[in-house]
């Protein structure tokens, strides 16, 4: 019971900390640091999800994780390749 009550916990620790790294995503003020802003949330949004499937006993929703995971790596990447090749910021 008390395990459960530290997911909880948990649980909206995360959500509270990804809605303060959304203004860095919506204000900026430069690109890099809306893209590291976006990589934070789909991070903390995985961690989230990882919670949510211990809390319920629902492991396929690991899977999901796992694939919003490597979702965001391959973004990343793409996106710096992009500001790479514009010249920074």
């Amino acid at each position: 019971m008390a395990q459960e009550g530290l997911l909880v916990s948990a649980f909206y620790l995360l959500v509270f900390t990804a809605l303060l790294v959304s203004y860095r995503v919506l204000r900026g003020p430069t690109l890099p640091d809306r893209v590291v802003g976006l990589n934070t949330i789909t991070t903390k949004v995985v961690v989230i999800i990882a919670l949510v499937a211990a809390m319920r006993g629902e492991y396929y929703l690991i899977d999901l994780a796992i694939v919003l995971l490597m979702v965001n790596s391959v973004g990343g990447l793409i996106l710096a390749k992009y500001m790479e090749r514009a010249g920074g910021a």
